[in-house]
């Protein structure tokens, strides 16, 4: 048999489309070369020849074709991806372990493997930690138990490829600090427990649940380190949560229309002070009564700094806030940029006064800022000056002292109640006349009736 395929270029001079032509093939009988010019050359014989046609697609149905082929190959990776994706385990708290898990990174693989240490009390130690492989072994060096996982492809994923089963030691590690109980271990388990911001969870609290559920002894200084980290992870860094103050005063201003807010930074560009007061506070000042309250407080953190505040009472003798303020200390420099900020937001009025406790810092920034306003005493804390000077307290010493402050006449004021201190301590009576003065602190003497 012979074959004589069609040459495609003869085509192709006529159409450039050469799949639309389908190719020809001819076959025939040949004749033997030894009977060639013979005379007895079978007559009968004659050329068979068999065409086959094998229609090639055009090159829509072709594309269509190739593009039905692609949609389905990705169709088939997705869902091969989707099913190993759903076998991954983020989760570091589980049950068992065994050959063939995949861990979504290595962290949640050493979480997991050291949680499970801790259930089954089976102390391990790291034999081997890279990018590529994780190797743990007994810490009893006679126990032939070993654990061996590697990274999963070109992911981050690992998977554990072996455990040697047999565990044949016996390690009592419940009544000291478990070596694989680590502070970063004890923050994940303990997480959940502050993501109410109110939620105070001491490490006291963490050593006698890490000691009831888990049956670990741990440290108060670990206790501690896990806390921390536990914090950060559920709050996010206090760190960061600075970077993102400008973007929160922004949206004070645009969301509460006349908010005055300003954030001052050191020349390192690092936090310094920080004011604010919305607007609506400004509008509803002028319905307020004219005494502002002003005080201060340190705030527990470790960043340390204070809270500065500014209040008013409305008509319902309500508190009515005015400003607020975070600052470095509460120094001279602090509370006299603060009382600057109050004065712009909200001026002065006829008949306003300022109430505070005889911190000195105080008194010279509202004289420096409101040098025409009287400033006077808060009650207050004038009564616990009292106790810590002289020594003296009771209900005795706090209904003379309240008695003398809202008397509205000097018989009232003298008889009744400056006499029942005199009886109390001789010295407080100067203390009260002489060294804070009356119109701080009376209702009777003050410039504000």
């Amino acid at each position: 048999m012979a074959a004589n395929f069609m040459n495609k270029s003869e085509k192709k001079k006529k159409d450039d489309d050469e799949t639309k032509y389908p190719m020809m093939v001819n076959l025939s009988t040949a004749i033997p070369t030894e009977n060639i010019g013979n005379n007895s050359i079978n007559h009968d014989y004659s050329e068979h020849t068999m065409q086959i046609t094998q229609a090639i697609p055009t090159r829509t149905e072709y594309a269509q074709n190739m593009a039905d082929f692609v949609i389905n190959q990705v169709e088939n990776a997705i869902e091969t991806s989707q099913q190993a994706t759903s076998q991954v385990i983020s989760d570091p708290h589980v049950d068992n372990i065994f050959v063939g898990q995949v861990f979504s990174n290595k962290e949640t693989l050493q979480n997991l493997c050291r949680s499970y240490s801790i259930r089954r009390n089976q102390p391990f130690k790291v034999k081997r930690s890279s990018k590529l492989d994780y190797k743990l072994v007994c810490i009893d060096e006679n126990c032939t138990w070993s654990f061996l996982a590697s990274k999963h492809g070109k992911t981050n994923m690992f998977k554990i490829r072996k455990i040697q089963h047999s565990h044949t030691c016996s390690i009592d590690v419940t009544s000291v600090d478990h070596p694989n109980a680590t502070s970063n271990l004890i923050g994940s388990v303990i997480r959940t427990k502050f993501v109410k911001p109110k939620r105070d969870y001491t490490p006291n609290e963490i050593v006698d649940d890490m000691a009831d559920d888990y049956c670990v002894s741990i440290s108060y200084q670990k206790a501690w380190r896990a806390r921390e980290k536990a914090i950060v992870d559920a709050r996010c860094c206090p760190h960061e949560s600075y970077s993102e103050i400008p973007r929160i005063l922004y949206m004070m201003e645009k969301c509460n229309p006349g908010t005055i807010t300003d954030l001052v930074t050191d020349e390192n560009g690092h936090f310094k002070y920080l004011y604010f007061a919305i607007g609506a506070s400004i509008k509803g000042w002028q319905h307020c009564n004219l005494i502002i309250v002003t005080d201060g407080t340190f705030l527990k953190n470790q960043h340390g700094a204070a809270l500065l505040i500014a209040s008013a009472q409305n008509a319902n003798r309500h508190i009515f806030p005015l400003a607020f303020a975070i600052v470095d200390s509460k120094n001279d420099t602090s509370w006299n940029w603060f009382f600057s900020k109050l004065k712009e937001s909200y001026s002065e009025r006829e008949g306003q006064c300022i109430i505070s406790d005889r911190h000195e810092s105080i008194a010279k920034a509202a004289n420096t800022n409101f040098s025409n306003l009287m400033h006077g005493v808060c009650c207050y804390h004038l009564l616990k000056n009292i106790k810590t000077k002289f020594k003296n307290g009771g209900d005795e010493l706090k209904n003379a002292f309240n008695g003398a402050s809202k008397a509205y006449n000097a018989a009232e004021y003298e008889k009744k109640n400056m006499r029942d201190l005199d009886n109390i301590h001789s010295g407080i009576r100067d203390y009260l006349v002489n060294e804070v003065g009356n119109s701080k602190w009376t209702r009777l003497y003050s410039q504000n009736k």
